[in-house]
């Protein structure tokens, strides 16, 4: 009776985070909602002149869309890329902002971001050290794991996390219960045919930023892509022998300027 009940407590603990999971495309929907609303109304207000024209170069600019991608990296709680990617675009909007308002930002000049590079280094240097000090985990800088690794987790779930370097893996676990992959001007190759999906929905979350995610499936799994892509994209290079509907493994997240391929 003990084993039947602890089984059964896995078994809903699962579920109940496959459910918490699969509100996450509506809260990433939502984000992109929100800032599609919140750059027409900045527009809106640069073409009836209610902002000052001056901050136009500001905005339309290459470094907001390292900011905007921050603010989406946050929302889904991936802070330290997201803390990264606003570091980034925050040290070379100053110069913008200082041609913009030389009142206001004063001894910055054109110059800043070729002499104040290094101190840019240093700063993300700092994220990354207290984000691997907290003990967080699954976090790889500029690192490539060999094809044969494992990654076995007493849950069934794989964490992986990678920003400018790469990561490849063999699960192993008999049972994949999902989870969550990130990839930030890297790359990520995650081999799932030796491993099998339990009955019911498996979600797995993916977010792939100026970088890609490699998928190997095994042979008849049913696969549900909902992955949103903003100048990105999903290929499916599988013959299509979808045979196994006793499992189904969900595919969600975000791509942007990336993508996923599944073989």
């Amino acid at each position: 009776m003990e084993t039947n009940s602890n089984s059964s407590s896995r078994k809903s603990s699962r579920y109940s985070d496959h459910r918490s999971s699969a509100s996450f495309p509506k809260k990433q929907g939502t984000t992109i909602g929100i800032l599609l609303i919140l750059f027409g109304m900045i527009f809106l207000s640069f073409n009836f002149g209610w902002i000052n024209s001056a901050l136009k170069w500001v905005i339309i600019s290459w470094p907001m869309v390292f900011i905007v991608l921050s603010i989406i990296s946050l929302a889904k709680r991936d802070y330290t890329q997201g803390l990264i990617m606003m570091v980034i675009g925050a040290f070379f909007l100053l110069p913008r902002l200082a041609g913009a308002f030389p009142e206001i930002f004063t001894g910055i000049n054109p110059n800043f971001a070729h002499t104040f590079w290094p101190v840019l280094l240093i700063i993300i240097g700092l994220i990354i050290v207290l984000q691997i000090g907290s003990g967080r985990g699954g976090f790889a800088f500029g690192h490539k794991r060999n094809m044969s690794s494992t990654v076995v987790n007493s849950e069934g779930m794989v964490q992986k996390n990678v920003l400018f370097g790469g990561s490849e893996s063999i699960f192993l676990d008999p049972v994949f219960n999902g989870g969550n992959i990130s990839a930030t001007f890297g790359g990520v190759v995650l081999d799932l045919r030796k491993t099998t999906l339990p009955e019911g929905d498996t979600y797995l979350d993916i977010s792939a930023i100026f970088g890609g995610v490699q998928l190997y499936v095994p042979e008849g799994w049913l696969i549900d892509n909902r992955l949103q892509a903003i100048l990105g994209g999903t290929e499916d290079r599988r013959r299509f022998n979808e045979t196994n509907h006793s499992g189904r493994l969900i595919l969600q997240g975000t791509l942007i300027f990336g993508g996923c391929e599944i073989s």
